[in-house]
């Protein structure tokens, strides 16, 4: 990687920002992926079927023509 001189203050706030960006995405996923986990096939198939019925009703049938 090649290296490229910067001020050491604009260093300081872009990795300021980095961290903060990291800090914000830590373990957003994981909590759906655990509930997901715990419950039943019927109960995974019954909220999906209704997940499908919310988007069909907010934007319509999609058609694959």
């Amino acid at each position: 990687m090649e290296k490229i001189a910067i001020p050491k203050k604009l260093y300081d706030e872009l990795k300021r920002k980095a961290d903060a960006y990291d800090k914000m995405n830590v373990g957003s996923s994981k909590g759906g992926k655990r509930a997901w986990a715990k419950l039943t096939p019927e109960q995974r198939s019954e909220r999906a079927k209704k997940a499908v019925a919310a988007r069909i009703a907010k934007y319509g049938q999609k058609r694959k023509d």
